[in-house]
């Protein structure tokens, strides 16, 4: 007997469709074999695939509203931005629970743990006499996981990352709008994660960083292979335009095997950039706001809203990443 799966795609981190990062979701997974949700990410061909099933026995007894599992074309990956918020955002859309204005909290379930999620919630029209109003669902707040700053790339190595990025060492660093600068020493690439690793590269210039190639993703992910991670985040100042309100343009090069070479909206790595930012600028008991440009060279600009709160002595507390979500298509898929 035939079994029907039904599926959404949206678009993460932006405001309208064929923007930001596509997401394809499956709301009713359950009865989906791990080869089975790996084959239909394959078939999906999009960076990030999720499937969404009732919390385990752990997860629910910490409050889980739903867990999801996250495939890219080629691995499952324990958590990632995009899909978590777009993730969120469908649920809510089918009112898969109860929404309440101006914040719905949802708790979802991923490979690292149980994370806290508020989707925006408004009010519309009202049906008419004695109705309640309309309610639609905007932006998706998630709380990331416990941020850490885990090494800086050794010297050794910093010949093969400029290599792999075809660059020259002086364009490494980071300079403000304010005069204040860096060189790559008093600003090293270093591993940060907020649930996954990211080499998060600094560069001083935005043309620089647009022209690298996508196609030296591989050479890259060797260099951060060698810290624990296999992609690189990679941050300068300003924006292209794209995204008018934008501090700083990124670009994500990840190891190819995982189906993809370069990522159009990153919400796993835009926590790890603001918290490596905020520590270079020497934040201090605050709350640092960074927008985020990304997607750009490949077609797909995307806006990304990050916030971390620091403690008196400037270890990140809690970061917490923004965006909006465009509903695109959806569809049903028959297996076996």
């Amino acid at each position: 007997m035939a079994r029907r799966y039904r599926f959404r795609q949206v678009d993460v981190f932006t405001d309208r469709p064929l923007a930001g990062n596509p997401l394809a979701v499956f709301p009713e997974a359950a009865g989906l074999s791990d080869g089975e949700m790996q084959a239909l990410a394959r078939e999906m061909n999009l960076s990030e695939t999720t499937f969404v099933l009732p919390p385990s026995d752990g997860g629910a007894l910490e409050g889980a509203t739903y867990r999801m599992r996250i495939f890219t074309p080629g691995i499952e990956l324990p958590f990632a931005g995009h899909p978590s918020i777009g993730t969120a955002w469908v649920l809510a859309d089918e009112r898969r629970f109860p929404l309440t204005t101006p914040r719905t909290e949802v708790r979802q379930e991923v490979g690292i743990g149980v994370l806290p999620l508020a989707i925006e919630v408004r009010e519309g029209a009202t049906g008419g006499a004695g109705e309640p109003p309309e309610l639609s669902v905007g932006e998706v707040t998630m709380t990331q996981g416990a941020p850490r700053v885990l090494e800086s790339i050794h010297p050794a190595d910093l010949v093969d990352l400029c290599t792999a990025l075809e660059l020259d060492a002086h364009a490494l660093g980071w300079a403000e709008a304010d005069g204040r600068s860096w060189d790559v020493a008093g600003a090293a690439p270093t591993v940060v994660t907020t649930g996954l690793p990211y080499l998060v590269v600094p560069m001083r210039d935005r043309a620089a960083l647009a022209a690298i190639p996508s196609e030296r993703a591989w050479a890259v992910a060797q260099v951060a292979r060698r810290h624990g991670c296999d992609s690189a985040a990679l941050v300068a100042p300003g924006t292209s335009g794209a995204v008018a309100d934008a501090d700083v343009h990124v670009r994500v090069l990840i190891d190819p095997a995982t189906g993809i070479v370069e990522d159009p909206a990153t919400g796993s790595a835009a926590g790890p950039i603001a918290v490596y930012l905020g520590r270079l600028r020497g934040a201090r008991w605050a709350r640092q706001r960074l927008v985020l440009e990304q997607g750009v060279e490949i077609g797909r600009p995307s806006r990304l809203v990050t916030e971390v709160d620091f403690e008196a002595d400037g270890s990140p507390l809690e970061v917490r990443v923004s965006g909006g979500v465009v509903a695109v298509l959806e569809g049903w898929l028959t297996l076996p």
